[in-house]
């Protein structure tokens, strides 16, 4: 009976280290940051805005809405995008796809009608 108990909590410790393994491995190889999305609607147009960000946080305003991601600020009115105070050229009724990268690079584009949400960076 002896050695049944411990060839038990043999497996038992092996099958938590391999648990404890992959775990730390898919841990260290998504640098501690998961891929997210987030979609919002501003005046005619959809922003989608994904990558690998460890905060975001939307502020409603007066004529549009203010989304800080990590350090950077995008502010989204029904006519107008900035990003970290530099507007963007799209047309007030094209939808963005705002992605940002590991670096925490911040990179806007046209969204594809027919794609769903962004699950790569921008080209």
């Amino acid at each position: 009976m002896s050695w049944l108990k411990l060839i038990l909590i043999g497996l038992a410790i092996a099958v938590a280290l391999v648990i404890a393994i992959l775990l730390a491995v898919s841990h260290w190889s998504s640098g501690g940051q998961v891929v997210e999305t987030m979609s919002m609607t501003v005046g005619n147009r959809n922003i989608t805005v994904s990558g690998h960000y460890k905060t975001m946080t939307q502020e409603s305003m007066a004529d549009g809405m203010k989304i800080t991601v990590d350090r950077h600020v995008i502010t989204a009115t029904p006519g107008e995008l900035t990003i970290d105070g530099k507007p963007q050229s799209f047309d007030p009724n094209q939808d963005v796809e705002i992605w940002v990268n590991e670096k925490g690079e911040v990179e806007a584009k046209a969204a594809n009608p027919d794609a769903g949400a962004a699950d790569s960076p921008p080209e």
